[in-house]
């Protein structure tokens, strides 16, 4: 094997020295050792090339001498023969030591190939290592079985090992259609499959007056509800007629809009986690105002003009709200507004427990910090006053 290809081997055997290690092949110290005695075997390499450069050098000054020798010999060829012969004996010599220097090189290659198997030897006791391991920790402490799939027998339900097997179903999860309701039947086994069933829909009835709210959309919670319990069927009755009326009064409602589902509610898988944002009434599970976000008090007696604010004193938020509202209180001079805290005594009555919130005329609260030209518009929606039509900030201050 030439220099050149003994380098590149050597190269490519550190690349992959290099590998091993960064894939936690091998520790730091196999892996510094190695760059080591491959590194000293690289400059081994070199060396060698640069002896060789040297020894060119030389042969070429040689060759120049001897042409002149070679002039001098035919003058006294006849005196200097036995000279002559001791030169060839010489020159015999030299040829029976240079196979002294291959051995030593075929020696040195042996050497080196003896040192890679050794390497690749630790590397894949190494892998075996991890290997077993691995196996051992992943592996049941039951008595290993040689077949391709594992059973183990308990509670006399074939279970299947996990690594070996993919059941068709491993929960209800894992069963699903359009329009249809999974379920797994003996789950994580030789015999699960999945079952379907039509999906029963819970009905879902909303009291409502969106003539005299300006905050009852319904859209946010119908779409919690329906994430909750998957397809609804909604129906939207108006408060101002008598069958709107007659329910609120049976559940005992004085927000709208009120939210009110059936009993089929409860055979939703999910029902048992969200079943206390519920209220039971008669057979029927109504949703609490907290949880609705409910905003109009229908029952109470509406005072024009009138704007209460709700807060927390020293509150960060609470000031936020109150500094968005001066620039429309500057805009409508001729505003009740009352200030109340979070532990008033209308605060406690409105059952309001989010701050900052507004009550306009007494009638629909709106809660959070809004710049001023959403509290006119708010207001404006049950007031009908010539500042209305004033343009006021549109961002937060």
């Amino acid at each position: 094997m030439n220099d050149r290809s003994q380098k590149e081997r050597l190269e490519q055997e550190l690349r992959f020295l290099k590998e091993s290690f960064e894939a936690e092949v091998i520790s730091k110290e196999e892996y510094e050792k190695g760059k080591k005695r491959i590194e000293q075997k690289l400059k081994g390499i070199q060396n060698s090339k640069n002896e060789e450069n040297n020894n060119e050098s030389k042969k070429s000054d040689n060759t120049d001498n001897s042409i002149e020798t070679k002039e001098k010999e035919k003058i006294i060829l006849l005196k200097d023969e036995p000279k002559k012969e001791d030169k060839q004996d010489k020159t015999n010599d030299k040829e029976q030591k240079e196979p002294t220097s291959e051995t030593t090189e075929v020696k040195i290659d042996d050497e080196k190939k003896e040192n890679k198997l050794a390497k690749y030897a630790i590397i894949f006791i190494v892998l075996a290592l991890i290997i077993f391991f691995s196996y051992s920790i992943i592996k049941p402490d039951d008595e290993t079985q040689n077949q391709v799939t594992h059973v183990e027998i308990t509670d006399n339900v074939n279970i299947i090992n996990d690594l070996e097997f993919d059941p068709l179903c491993r929960s209800d999860e894992d069963c699903r259609q359009d329009g249809k309701e999974g379920f797994c039947s003996n789950p994580r086994t030789l015999d699960a499959k999945c079952e379907f069933k039509d999906i029963v829909k819970t009905n879902v009835v909303v009291i409502n007056d969106r003539k005299n709210c300006f905050n009852c959309d319904t859209q946010r919670v119908l779409g919690i509800l329906e994430n909750w319990f998957d397809e609804i069927n909604v129906e939207e009755i108006d408060y101002n007629k008598y069958e709107g009326r007659t329910l609120a009064e049976s559940v005992d409602a004085r927000l709208l809009p009120v939210y009110i589902l059936d009993e089929n509610v409860t055979l939703k898988p999910a029902f048992e986690q969200f079943k206390q944002a519920f209220i039971q009434k008669d057979g029927m599970h109504v949703l609490s105002e907290n949880a609705a976000g409910s905003s109009y008090y229908f029952d109470r007696e509406e005072v024009p003009n009138k704007l209460d604010i709700f807060i927390i004193e020293g509150d960060t938020a609470s000031k936020k709200a109150q500094d968005n509202l001066k620039e429309f209180l500057d805009a409508f001079k001729d505003v009740d507004l009352g200030t109340h805290s979070s532990n008033d005594k209308l605060a406690e009555e409105l059952g309001i427990r989010t701050f900052p919130t507004f009550l306009v005329n007494n009638k629909v609260k709106f809660s959070g910090i809004h710049p001023a030209d959403t509290i006119k518009n708010n207001f404006c929606s049950l007031n009908k006053l010539e500042d209305c039509d004033k343009g006021l900030s549109k961002s937060l201050v």
